[in-house]
């Protein structure tokens, strides 16, 4: 197994012991588990509630450093006893709760969103938005070992890179599509009207 392979096994067995708790897999891990390929540089989780990054931080102490970390709050920053959870707000109001572990000495991230900061998110023509409200009634169901686990379709993901101009896997999602098929009626909400046109070019599909 890889590392990440290792750290997702690790991080269901944990999860799975709460029945309570629902969370998504997002990022690149989730693209790999639905036929893409790329090389994931971390696993991450999104949750619906503040409280529920604080309840997993609960179960993840096996894995926290004791005294908290240093520089604080950056890209290296980590969960430890002392701190286990922060949250933060940006300039533009975007707030997010995260803790962060090293498992199987690969990086797992657990965040939640709080606001959004006007980020689009719809079912009518502005794309769903992969951290937004309407990707957990839209979320698909894969296997992993013996693990099932939700995570956010592709269809979804394409239009969040495709915001983010991540060139490498816009490619990578739609030689996937192009591979295995995607979902007629989920891409046609999950992008954007101008990232649903990029994509029908992409595709070779003919617009009547």
């Amino acid at each position: 197994m890889t590392k990440w392979e290792r750290a997702l096994s690790k991080v269901c067995e944990c999860l799975e012991s709460r029945s309570n708790l629902e969370w998504l897999l997002v990022g690149s891990v989730g693209s790999v588990l639905q036929g893409c390929e790329m090389s994931p540089g971390d696993v991450d989780i999104y949750v619906k509630n503040k409280e529920e990054v604080e309840q997993i931080a609960d179960l993840f102490k096996e894995f926290s450093l004791v005294s908290k970390c240093e520089p604080p709050h950056g890209e290296k920053w980590l969960s430890s006893l002392e701190e286990p959870t922060f949250t933060q707000t940006f300039g533009s109001g975007f707030t997010w709760t995260k803790g962060c572990w090293l498992i199987e000495d690969f990086k797992v991230e657990i965040v939640q969103i709080s606001n959004s900061a006007g980020i689009p998110d719809s079912l009518d023509g502005e794309g769903i938005w992969e951290g937004g409200q309407f990707v957990w009634s839209h979320s698909r169901e894969i296997y992993f070992g013996k693990h099932i686990i939700r995570t956010v379709p592709l269809e979804i993901q394409l239009e969040s890179n495709l915001r983010r101009k991540r060139t490498d896997r816009i490619q990578s999602i739609l030689a996937s599509f192009k591979k295995y098929g995607y979902d007629n009626k989920l891409i046609q909400i999950a992008l954007s009207k101008e990232n649903l046109i990029y994509f029908y070019n992409e595709m070779d599909i003919i617009i009547n």
